[in-house]
């Protein structure tokens, strides 16, 4: 990958979790209570029973026991998810939060802001693969006070696999049908100053058709690599950094403009991104006040090959800095904060009906603060306020306020409120390929409040998460309006508000050799009294890991997903249609096996009932995989 920018980066401190194993296998242990911190609900690392909001965690022990292969699989376990994939492993894979958009959604790895400019500012989970994570946070709500635009509707964290206290490593190889095979491995360790860990994996897949006709089968290769390293000077200053590289290759169809659907093509994309950062952390020998600085830097970039000719490209680059101060205050901890963010987009392609290259670029400054404060015995006060201060868009400000009442020690309720922002994308305001989609240079940010009230409560060994939400989004900007005076393409803001709201429940236990896990979300979501596509009402999920014995463990996962509505494009002159999506329900199972202490197989199923789906009209799920392993750990 060509760098223009080498940048050292700074992130707020990442915690180290760690699960309690009782066994080779890691079994959940119910003797011992693990707190669960939060890396996302503050600029400080905080408990999460002090946040304001909905937080789920996937932690190292079900990545393990689900043997998954992709964030998307257990993604799908978290309430008010909305998973909408373009084919099988290596398509296109975008998630809305509680009805919003998939490009309001923020997603950081090690702390690193990873969304891809060149594609809207959205997330594209088929590349993130599970081989080197360790832990993924899903903070649900406006987080834009806290982490910026992209923040509108929640967050996910994901943390890479840490250092240990001793050298230790692993080595795992796999293969299944679809000529399917991954190898991965990693090594960590530490002395008395310093700790390092390294991980890397290859995956690659023959992969199978994802048009309706045809037998072309459209493949997928991914390599990936990650790095940490922490120098501590002394107990008040450490610094770490860490670095992500990722190349990747996917096969896509085109569409078939006699029918509007998908058909065969030689079609390729090839991808590489890079996220890098450097965490200092300096504070006075009892003193309530520390400091941190942050340089983070993050680049996507995106090249298409059609019948073996270059069609075009992006490349999306971030430069985010930050300098924190932070007060341990009696009762809680007080952050101020400045951040400056440099945003660079460039695409590139044929000149055909009109030149398609450009550069853009965008900056913006900002003023951060949010503290926690526990009021009394019983109640505690979350708040975070940002100001922006940008070159394109007016200056705006986003917060949010909740509180927390601790009932006793197992039942806890919060309510909360918050208002984020979401500005527009490069491609909404400067347009695609000349002839097919327009720029507008006149599109104001979009606006979301949002009101939360929700209860946790911890009964014998069962733990019941419940929430209720509304939110209300303004000046939504719809990317795909006909304008009848160009006859293009455009996107425009929605005169009209877009409503959503929304009940979670989310029940589970761990006990003995058993954990599970059942939850369930309503969603209504309108745009101007309309549903909105590709969002199901009803959507659940319901997954078990049991330890069989000491040396065997089985993990089986269930994901519903209710009836959609998608937008089907039919041959010209027909216009737009709404068209009805089934639901569905995705199984997959997974058994490990240690054979001694330092060996391990497994053998994975996904979609272990061969359900034929679509979350894309015209684009088909994938089919059956299954995939052995094994594992040596040293």
């Amino acid at each position: 990958m060509k760098l223009s920018l080498i940048s050292l980066a700074l992130a707020l401190s990442a915690s180290t979790y760690t699960y309690a194993q009782s066994n080779i296998l890691g079994a959940p242990s119910d003797n011992t209570e693990v707190e669960t911190i939060s890396v996302s609900g503050s600029r400080t690392m905080l408990s999460s029973q002090f946040v304001a909001g909905s937080i789920s965690v996937i932690d190292e022990h079900q990545i393990q026991a689900s043997g998954a292969l992709t964030l998307t699989d257990l993604l799908r376990t978290i309430p008010s998810v909305n998973v909408s994939s373009s084919g099988p492993m290596g398509s296109l894979t975008e998630l809305r939060f509680r009805g919003s958009e998939s490009n309001h959604v923020l997603v950081m790895l090690d702390g690193v802001e990873i969304n891809d400019l060149g594609q809207g500012g959205l997330i594209d989970l088929s590349h993130l693969m599970l081989a080197n994570i360790s832990r993924i946070e899903v903070l649900r709500g406006p987080q834009s006070a806290l982490w910026g635009s992209a923040a509108l509707a929640g967050v996910i964290s994901i943390t890479s696999k840490q250092a240990t206290d001793s050298t230790q490593g692993h080595v795992r190889a796999s293969y299944g049908n679809k000529d399917t095979s991954q190898l991965q491995g990693s090594l960590g360790g530490s002395s008395e100053q310093w700790r390092y860990s390294i991980s890397a994996s290859h995956l690659n897949t023959k992969g199978e058709n994802i048009a309706r006709s045809g037998d072309e089968a459209d493949g997928y290769r991914n390599t990936s690599f990650y790095s940490k390293l922490a120098y501590t000077f002394s107990e008040h200053n450490r610094i770490n950094a860490n670095l992500r590289l990722l190349d990747y290759q996917n096969d896509f169809d085109t569409t078939d403009f006699s029918t509007g659907l998908l058909a065969d093509a030689d079609n390729v994309t090839n991808g590489e991104q890079l996220s890098l950062g450097i965490n200092w952390h300096f504070s006075l020998p009892k003193s309530v006040w520390s400091q941190s600085l942050s340089v983070q830097y993050s680049e996507q970039e995106n090249q298409n090959i059609s019948d073996g000719e270059f069609s075009g490209s992006t490349k999306g680059q971030k430069l985010r800095t930050v300098y924190n101060h932070n007060f341990t205050l009696t009762r809680g901890h007080l952050n101020f904060g400045v951040e400056a963010i440099d945003e660079r987009f460039a695409q590139a392609g044929p000149i055909v009906f009109g030149d398609p290259n450009q550069t853009q670029s965008n900056h913006s400054k900002s003023l951060i603060t949010d503290t926690h404060q526990k009021l009394n015995n019983a109640l505690s006060l979350n708040a975070s306020a940002r100001y922006d201060n940008n070159d394109e868009f007016d200056n705006a400000t986003s917060y949010r306020v909740g509180l927390n009442y601790q009932f006793s020690d197992s039942v806890r309720s919060f309510i909360s409120h918050g208002k984020a922002i979401k500005n527009p994308t490069f491609t909404e305001r400067f347009g695609f390929f000349p002839g097919t989609f327009l720029g507008n240079n006149k599109l104001t940010p979009e606006s979301s409040t949002s009101s939360e009230i929700g209860l946790n409560a911890t009964i014998s060994d069962y733990e019941l998460q419940v929430s209720w939400y509304r939110a209300k989004l303004k000046n939504e900007i719809l990317g795909f309006v006909f304008n009848a005076d160009n006859g293009a393409f455009t996107a425009q803001n929605a005169e009209l508000n877009s409503e959503r709201e929304g009940l979670e429940l989310q029940l589970s236990q761990t006990l003995l050799r058993w954990q599970w896990s059942i939850s369930y979300a309503y969603l209504d979501a309108s745009e101007a009294q309309t549903p909105e596509l590709r969002r199901a009402r009803h959507t659940g999920s319901a997954w078990f890991s049991y330890q069989a014995s000491e040396v065997s463990r089985w993990y089986v996962q269930a994901d519903y997903t209710g009836n959609r509505l998608d937008r089907f494009f039919p041959p010209f002159p027909a216009t737009a249609q709404i068209i009805s999506l089934d639901s569905y329900l995705l199984v997959s199972a997974n058994y490990h096996r240690s054979i001694r202490q330092d060996i391990e197989v497994a053998l994975r199923i996904s979609n272990a009932l061969d359900s034929d789906f679509e979350d894309v009209v015209g684009f088909s799920g994938e089919s059956t995989r299954v995939i052995a392993s094994i594992e040596y750990r040293f």
